[in-house]
């Protein structure tokens, strides 16, 4: 004797289910991973304009010359000034430099310069200059670089030794003051 089989599958029921289940984490993962893909374009942003100081300082050294990086803040942008380009025409800092010319990094949309400081001046807007020299000192200063989920990193140059060092926690301007010792020291109090 044969037994029948009982049809197998899932009710109506159980597919709601399972389809509210899946939508209420999706609800609640998505917004998170949006933010962690904020905070990482931000933090790969940061890293590459240090690289760039950074690369702007020691070809300032090696080819005795001084090299300028100017940020945009209201455009969102960096350009390094000058260099010599290697045999394959690029930098060596993955853009590309026509032989001499400007090289310019975009921003990321999410990620906004915010500010700059130097010495005791706060620059919001317009265009801020750091400038390396041949004897591997800077004209020194301080980036803040901000996300739309009011995540902020610094970027700061040193000016006497030109040495750049990134800021996982910069403090704000709101009531904060910023100023430098002779030795490129961030000194911050209410």
């Amino acid at each position: 004797m044969m037994r029948s089989r009982s049809q197998t599958g899932f009710s109506m029921l159980e597919m709601v289910v399972v389809l509210i289940i899946v939508g209420i984490v999706a609800a609640v993962v998505v917004p998170r991973m949006m933010g962690s893909m904020s905070n990482t374009k931000l933090k790969t942003a940061t890293k590459k304009i240090a690289a760039t100081l950074r690369f702007a300082r020691s070809t300032a050294a090696s080819e005795k010359a001084t090299r300028t990086v100017t940020f945009d803040l209201d455009g969102g942008s960096m350009s390094l000034e000058g260099g010599k380009a290697s045999s394959d025409g690029s930098s060596g800092d993955g853009t590309e430099n026509g032989g001499g010319r400007a090289k310019t990094y975009d921003l990321p949309e999410e990620v906004r310069l915010e500010k700059a400081v130097w010495g005791e001046e706060f620059i919001e807007s317009g265009t801020f200059e750091i400038h390396f020299f041949p004897n591997g000192g800077s004209s020194g200063g301080e980036l803040i670089l901000g996300n739309d989920r009011d995540r902020r990193y610094g970027i700061v140059v040193d000016l006497i030794t030109g040495m750049v060092r990134i800021d996982d926690s910069p403090e704000e301007a709101g009531g904060y003051g910023t100023s430098r010792s002779k030795g490129g020291v961030v000194v911050i109090g209410r």
